[in-house]
């Protein structure tokens, strides 16, 4: 599912994609807007599922840009982070449908809660594309993408199946082998953490958040996934990772 950061502060935006990011939510891309015009030209732009909306922006303020979203997508999980405690604003958030009114600053343990609740009502309305168990093994070794000793055992005990079965249902799922799936996840992770590197990674921690604490080998393993090494995808970006 996609996520929209819309604060017109820097530092909360990036304070809040980190968050999201270290938490192992199951999320696909974070877009980030500046102020409410650039927030509403994304939705017009991209399918979005959960959206952090501060009340007080440029251009277009946080209760406008929610009447316009709502013009457009009335499924979006829409969730206010605003510095003001103001019961009139938040008595309008609720009659816009907001699912949460949160107030800055946001303690990290409530914010990672909200959005997951958001997305435990997302996922209770969307059509599963695989059966429950392979959702369950997709998310479990998200959960785990950092760890470096995870491996089928580990899936097996925690989900209570063969790890038979387990390698069965992932070949006839996803025709893959439980360790490409396990590569893949990981070497998807390490793009996103690339193409998103406005928190300044390194290389080495890169590699040790996907579950390589050997830089070189997860060099190699990128570039046999990828076809380039993550130094030469890092500069396609405006950004690049620093080697260590």
């Amino acid at each position: 599912m996609n996520i929209l950061i819309a604060d017109d502060e820097e530092i909360i935006r990036q304070n809040f994609m980190k968050r999201i990011i270290k938490a192992g939510l199951p999320f696909d891309l974070i877009f980030k807007a500046t102020n409410g015009e650039e927030a509403l030209q994304l939705f017009k732009e991209e399918s979005m599922d959960i959206a952090l909306i501060d009340i007080n922006m440029p251009f277009k303020n946080g209760l406008d840009l929610i009447r316009d979203i709502r013009q457009q997508n009335k499924e979006v999980i829409l969730i206010i982070v605003s510095g003001y405690d103001n019961f009139r604003f938040a008595q309008q958030a609720l009659e816009l449908g907001v699912f949460r009114y949160l107030l800055k600053p946001v303690d990290a343990q409530e914010f990672i809660s909200v959005i997951q609740e958001a997305m435990e009502q997302i996922n209770q309305h969307k059509k599963p594309p695989y059966s429950l168990l392979t959702k369950k093994i997709l998310e479990d070794i998200q959960a785990n993408i950092s760890n470096e000793s995870y491996g089928l055992k580990d899936l097996a005990n925690h989900l209570q199946f063969s790890e038979g079965h387990i390698t069965k249902l992932i070949k006839k799922e996803l025709a893959k082998t439980f360790v490409d799936l396990v590569t893949e996840l990981r070497i998807q992770h390490a793009k996103y953490l690339i193409d998103n590197n406005e928190v300044n990674y390194k290389m080495y921690e890169i590699a040790e958040a996907c579950g390589f604490h050997n830089q070189y080998y997860f060099s190699q393993v990128f570039k046999k996934v990828v076809g380039v090494s993550p130094k030469q995808y890092s500069f396609r970006n405006l950004n690049p990772v620093i080697e260590k």
